[in-house]
């Protein structure tokens, strides 16, 4: 029996909500995993809320007059439509997390749904804590380059 490749796209989006699927693009993280579901491979795009995101949705939370657990869900609900989006027809899972050690949830994610490999952007994978756990890392980890405008 042959294994299904399974791709985790680890993706820290842009500070504006708007902005996110354009770092996406920038970074050929998406059109990695793309190229994974295209030839029948599962993908689960892995989404790491920041501090800045935090931010952006206690603002959108005071805009809107609303308090910050319904403006998180809602935030982040559009934020997984987006990169949902992006694979087309092709059913691709989303989680969204963050925490003070999002290197390892990525990780812990990839041998907790069999990934066959991991994708992330080079400015990522070169942060102190990321590197090691690259190095670490039991599945293998594909530094996607930028994309040439």
């Amino acid at each position: 029996m042959k294994t299904q490749e399974h791709m985790i796209a680890v993706i820290e989006p842009a500070r504006d909500g708007d902005a996110t699927i354009e770092v996406a693009k920038e970074n050929g993280v998406i059109e990695v995993a793309k190229e994974v579901a295209d030839r029948g491979g599962r993908v689960t795009v892995l989404v790491l809320i920041t501090r800045d995101i935090v931010a952006n949705i206690a603002a959108f939370a005071e805009a809107e007059s609303i308090g910050f657990p319904d403006a998180r869900e809602i935030y982040l609900e559009r934020l997984a439509e987006v990169y949902s989006a992006r694979f087309g027809d092709h059913d691709v899972a989303t989680i969204v997390t963050g925490g003070p050690n999002p290197n390892r949830i990525a990780f812990d994610t990839a041998g907790r749904v069999a990934a066959t490999s991991v994708v992330m952007d080079q400015r990522l994978a070169t942060r102190r804590p990321w590197r090691s756990s690259v190095a670490r890392s039991r599945v293998p980890v594909v530094i996607a380059p930028p994309i040439a405008a």
